[in-house]
């Protein structure tokens, strides 16, 4: 049942072993596609140069949907397909992790969606979705929104739709891809960076990569490559041809987080700004997740955050539809801000460029993925993987990952439910159900840590939803090597719970030190680091 995560161990493998697939890059897509690679037993490696999910994959909205926004741009095969992979993934192999919510969005006049559209495109989306119909969206008078969102401006307001979508955790759905890809036999190295190819007839053989952490180089060697690296994907392909074009567009979105005392609305919303541009409200248990912007960017991707200009915005939309609930900058208890890597279309508006992924394949045999949506990842990871299979010159067979239930989706061994199962009533009622959201059947791991070290059954701080134990659980089953890695992407309390998280850092970085064999120094520098880009997330300059 535990993880059989073992960097020392995946690095000598890189070093010994020819693949039939390395992948470069664990976010989403990455981590899916080694997952499924895995899965149809071929020799997979990921590495990635950061953390599992430490960009992009980690800073989406949380959300698993269609994209009602999509239908009046005409991409009905993209919602039709994303509805789809949100059922799968809500039902079948995420239940654990993917969760309904429900939205209510209000209609102005001239603003966004009127009232006739909403009702038709909503009905279209639970169409699509073949929603039971108790699920299906129920359309709303002007006096019957008031009454369900007191908070909402009267101003122009006609009317407007109760709808179920669903959301995740984004970075333990890409943790849980990254976990199985482990449990099928794949070699798994975060902070591994690729540094150049090797080419052999024309074709790249090989690729060295050097260990962040312990800083040795070596050479991985596989038959195919693809490259998944997110924002970075550019980076990788003119290592492979210098003279390659950009063929991404580098958006941002930017969320904020704010306490549920300073932003107390009673539902999620959806709310659009003056040209149709939606923005989601989203309370999660004691805060607010608001979001997102969509503007060109252009840097360096690892130097992404927000600005005076994404605080604005967020802040005009709030205070245009939440008229009487007053914000300002100081209200912000965090914010996190992500690229989006889309097809390069020069000319479109940021929002109007097309979520559909973009997959290349250059002459010396890099396969290219970037964008998608975050919910298709299952399904852009089986046409990459089909791919794969016919250049190997294999037959893809049927897809497992159609049905095959995440590790947290899988019920316990028969051997396991006196033993790590019967660990979790030691945990706790709120304390056990928090476990189980976050690592499903796996929440017996954690349990049994505690089990054994009482002390770590304990809340990291005050009112923090997590203990001791899940520490220990990340740096031993989940390859966790800082207190970021544990408090920003292993658990997502950066967002979730952004107070009690600075406050949780020093206790992190104890723990692990104890684990890792840190010094003091090093100990104090884990839980300043954080601590300074806890507190640079809230400071808007």
């Amino acid at each position: 049942m535990a993880s059989t995560l073992n960097r020392q161990k995946s690095l000598a493998r890189f070093r010994d072993e020819e693949f039939d697939l390395a992948v470069i890059g664990a976010g989403i897509n990455g981590a899916a596609v080694a997952r499924d690679a895995s899965m149809r037993s071929l020799k997979v490696a990921l590495i990635d140069r950061g953390d599992f999910a430490g960009a992009t994959s980690s800073r989406s909205s949380k959300l698993i949907h269609g994209g009602f926004r999509y239908l009046p741009q005409g991409q009905f095969k993209l919602v039709y397909e994303a509805l789809r992979e949100r059922e799968r993934l809500r039902h079948r192999t995420a239940p654990h992790l993917v969760h309904p919510i429900q939205f209510l969005f209000p209609v102005y006049r001239r603003r966004g969606f009127n009232r006739f559209t909403m009702a038709m495109g909503l009905t279209l989306y639970d169409l699509f979705a073949r929603m039971p119909f108790k699920e299906w969206h129920s359309s709303l008078n002007a006096s019957e929104v008031r009454e369900t969102e007191p908070a909402l401006s009267r101003e122009r307001l006609t009317g407007g739709a109760m709808y179920f979508d669903a959301w995740a955790d984004d970075a333990r759905v890409t943790f849980e891809n990254v976990l199985d890809a482990d449990l099928h036999g794949a070699a798994v190295a975060n902070y591994t960076a690729v540094e150049n190819f090797g080419i052999a007839d024309g074709k790249i053989a090989s690729v060295s990569v050097r260990d962040l952490l312990g800083g040795i180089p070596c050479e991985v060697r596989a038959k195919k490559f693809l490259n998944a690296a997110g924002p970075w994907v550019d980076d990788i392909r003119r290592m492979d041809d210098p003279a390659s074009k950009p063929c991404v567009r580098l958006t941002k979105g930017v969320h904020l987080v704010f306490a549920r005392t300073v932003l107390p609305v009673r539902e999620s919303l959806v709310l659009a700004d003056e040209r149709g541009r939606i923005v989601f409200v989203m309370p999660h248990d004691r805060y607010v997740l608001v979001g997102t912007t969509d503007t060109d960017f252009t840097g360096d991707p690892a130097s992404v955050r927000t600005d005076i200009g994404d605080l604005e915005y967020l802040l005009a939309v709030l205070a245009e539809s939440l008229p009487g609930i007053k914000l300002t900058s100081a209200d912000v208890a965090t914010s996190f801000a992500g690229l989006r890597a889309l097809i390069r279309e020069e000319k479109a508006a940021p929002s109007s460029v097309p979520r559909e992924e973009v997959i290349l394949e250059s002459a010396s045999g890099l396969i290219t993925v970037a964008g998608g949506k975050f919910t298709t990842h299952r399904e852009i990871a089986q046409r990459l993987v089909d791919l794969v299979m016919k250049r190997l010159g294999r037959s893809a067979g049927i897809c497992p990952t159609l049905a095959t239930p995440f590790p947290g989706a899988r019920p316990l061994d028969a051997g396991d439910e006196s033993g790590s199962g019967g660990a979790m009533r030691t945990i706790p009622g709120a304390a056990a159900e928090i476990l189980k959201a976050r690592y499903g059947t796996r929440a017996p791991i954690v349990a049994l840590i505690a089990a054994r070290r009482p002390e770590l059954a304990e809340p990291l701080s005050r009112g923090c939803p997590a203990i001791g134990a899940e520490v220990v659980n990340a740096v031993s089953n989940e390859m966790a090597h800082s207190v970021g890695d544990f408090l920003i992407r292993r658990t997502s309390l950066s967002w979730r719970s952004p107070v009690e998280a600075e406050a949780a850092a020093s206790a992190v970085a104890r723990i692990m030190a104890a684990e890792l064999g840190w010094d003091r120094a090093r100990e104090d520098a884990e839980a300043a680091s954080f601590t300074h880009e806890q507190q640079s997330r809230r400071v808007v300059a």
